[in-house]
């Protein structure tokens, strides 16, 4: 954790670096209106965050399609296999009774 604390630090340090060595550099901005004298770092960080939106966006869209049979087939495999079990279990039961029997058969004498 103190290691990722450090990261952050030192990317925050850098980003304040990065920022206040270029606030010099200025450009101009078009986006349905022209935006002049727009510092260089200040656009930096608003591509960054569109582009973190429009990711976002288009990984919710992907998931909305994506059909949920994935999660669905998981899900009635792990029930085949419970019931699978469940039936092996059940025979290894009979056959267990059927041993027993088999053996309460030889013991008991046979009264004629």
């Amino acid at each position: 954790m103190i290691v990722t604390l450090i990261l952050i630090l030192l990317l925050v340090v850098f980003m304040a670096f990065f920022i206040g060595l270029n606030l010099s550099n200025v450009c101009t901005f078009w986006f349905f209106k022209t935006y002049t004298d727009l510092p260089v770092a200040v656009l930096a960080l608003i591509a960054f965050g569109a582009g973190i939106i429009f990711a976002l966006l288009f990984i919710l869209v992907a998931k909305m399609k994506a059909p949920p049979s994935d999660a669905e087939e998981r899900a009635k495999k792990k029930l085949e296999k419970q019931a699978k079990a469940e039936e092996k279990l059940r025979l290894a039961k009979e056959k267990e009774a059927a041993k027993q029997a088999k053996k309460q058969k030889k013991e008991t004498p046979v009264v004629e």
